[in-house]
């Protein structure tokens, strides 16, 4: 959703680093990715070190360290799932468990709409990306049907708020990691949930949805919060 240049800066006798350059509004959200990634170091959520960044008007640069290991959308497979899923769900439920009420970022549902009816209004949104079940619908139409199907209260915790396989990843000890955090912030654990259990179970299978779901913790599955919360996706 960004104009944002990425670089991998690699060889000699240091760790890769990486550098992510933007300007205008892409400088304010790498702004945001530098503030909420340190917030989630400081509390223990195994993320990039901000090395050193740059601001300026209207252009705002930093360089991170890589997260060891290897992103999880190519490590994870049919062959070593089992071991893998546990660790994903591990993973967010403890970074679902920091105390919500000391993150001073907002990511609550009205953020999340407000920023979702500003994408549509700007044309930002292709249809032609959405997944199946919404193949055929304009961005105004799955918008409004967002609207008319609000799930009653929100489960605040502190989230990624982009929790996909490819913004993890997993550690040489098994553990998992976390990248691209510039959505971090509080809402519903289902913004979370529902975009990891819905990739684990495409790419995986039923099976590995359950196995997602138990070791997560007690948790009586919210159907619809998953379906509402998938769809909220689509504009992100």
């Amino acid at each position: 959703m960004t104009d944002a240049h990425v670089y991998r800066i690699a060889g000699g006798e240091i760790e890769d680093r990486y550098l992510k350059v933007g300007s205008d509004g892409d400088a304010a959200h790498l702004k945001q990715e530098v503030e909420r990634t340190q917030w989630l170091a400081s509390r223990g959520i195994r993320v990039p070190t901000i090395i050193r960044h740059f601001a300026a008007p209207s252009v705002f640069a930093f360089m991170m360290t890589a997260v060891s290991g290897k992103a999880l959308e190519d490590a994870i497979s049919r062959d070593n799932w089992t071991r893998i899923v546990p660790a994903v769900a591990r993973a967010l439920a403890a970074l679902h468990a920091l105390p919500v009420a000391a993150c001073p970022f907002d990511e609550r549902l009205s953020v999340r709409l407000a920023r979702a009816r500003d994408f549509v209004g700007r044309g930002m949104i292709d249809p032609t990306e959405f997944d199946a079940r919404n193949l055929g619908m304009t961005p105004e139409q799955l918008y409004r049907r967002q609207e008319a199907n609000i799930p009653p209260g929100e489960d605040c915790v502190v989230t990624h708020g982009d929790a996909t396989l490819a913004n993890m990843i997993l550690g040489d000890d098994g553990e998992i990691g976390f990248v691209d955090c510039g959505n971090a912030g509080a809402a519903d654990r289902y913004l979370d949930l529902a975009v990891t259990a819905g990739e684990i179970e495409e790419r995986l299978g039923s099976d590995a949805r359950a196995v997602f779901a138990q070791a997560y913790g007690e948790l009586a599955w919210d159907a619809h919060k998953a379906a509402f919360y998938s769809d909220l996706y689509e504009f992100f």
